[in-house]
């Protein structure tokens, strides 16, 4: 009888317990804790290896450029321009680049002694090159459409073209009311930057008495034709209305735009506005204001010796504005 007893004890199922809604809420909401903890390291993570990429893009540039004056013995122009009735000519630097960017063949279909908005020129132009793109910009494979007004290029006639955005681009000069916002009277403006601006064709690196490793060669001027103040984006296609430049104030977005090498910068207000002002560093990516990255505190460049740096929007804008000239002389304190 024991035995009887014993054997249906034991073979007896046991009945299993469902969870309760309170304990399934209570997982719920430490899964929702965790990967809230996790998400932030995971966002992290994402924008340093983005920003790792972004760096390794304007490497690569970088040694394009001085690839380039291995060949030539001298730096390519920031943009050539050549009007009537000599010729009728535009392109930027970054054309000239290609060949030292493994796309010979590429570089092949475009044609330098037409102008930029040939049909064939312009099928070069469209074509979207992970080099020329930062991960880190939000919007990727942008293209910008501009449309000149007959003479914005004098003895050209009215027209509209579409090329592939990219977000990096020269600095071809501070302009004086950009040096009186930073560095403050006398005016201090230059033109001469590291690369050459018409009617210069080309420099050398031996002519940088400032030092190369003191001269900015490309910087991060990201997210154009999307014009971005301080983190926000404000417009899709830039701001209307620029007298000679186009419909849009982020012209020059295009890598192989020649308005891309024209960056005369002259700052902004720290909120992005204003067309000059101390803030040099991330405040607006319109052209002509500064540099802009879509990193925290700062933006990527290549100094004139190749090196990469990181320009923290803490950094001194004295020193910055004295990085943009070539010959001028001035001491960079950090």
């Amino acid at each position: 009888m024991l035995l009887i007893h014993s054997q249906f004890k034991w073979g007896k199922k046991q009945e299993r317990q469902a969870f309760t809604l309170i304990e399934l809420l209570v997982v719920i909401a430490i899964i929702a804790i965790l990967i809230g903890l996790l998400l932030p390291a995971v966002q992290k993570v994402r924008e340093a290896a983005s920003r790792l990429q972004c760096s390794n893009n304007l490497k690569q540039l970088g040694l394009a450029f001085f690839n380039y004056e291995n060949t030539y013995q001298a730096l390519p122009p920031a943009y050539y321009v050549a009007f009537p009735p000599a010729a009728n000519l535009a392109y930027s630097w970054a054309p000239l680049m290609l060949p030292y960017l493994e796309q010979e063949n590429l570089f092949k279909q475009y044609n330098l002694n037409q102008m930029f908005n040939t049909p064939t020129n312009i099928a070069v132009l469209q074509t979207q090159l992970k080099v020329m793109q930062c991960p880190s910009t939000p919007t990727q494979n942008r293209m910008e459409t501009i449309s000149l007004p007959a003479n914005a290029i004098p003895g050209y006639p009215a027209a509209t073209f579409t090329t592939a955005a990219g977000d990096y681009s020269v600095i071809s000069g501070v302009t004086s009311a950009g040096w009186d916002s930073v560095v403050g009277p006398p005016s201090g403006g230059d033109r001469e930057g590291m690369l050459a601006t018409p009617p210069l064709t080309s420099s050398k690196i031996t002519s940088i008495s400032d030092g190369v490793s003191n001269t900015l060669l490309l910087v991060e001027l990201a997210g154009r034709p999307e014009a971005w103040q301080s983190n926000i984006r404000v417009a899709t296609n830039g701001f209307p209305n620029v007298p000679n430049s186009g419909n849009a104030n982020t012209v020059g977005a295009g890598w192989g735009n020649p308005y891309n090498g024209e960056n005369w910068v002259n700052g902004s207000l720290y909120d992005g506005q204003g067309n000059r002002g101390p803030c040099m560093i991330n405040c607006t990516n319109v052209t002509g204001r500064g540099i802009y990255g879509f990193h925290s505190n700062g933006a990527s460049v290549v100094m004139g010796d190749g090196a990469v740096r990181f320009l923290n929007t803490s950094m001194n804008p004295k020193n910055f504005v004295y990085m943009i000239t070539a010959k001028k002389g001035e001491i960079i304190s950090e």
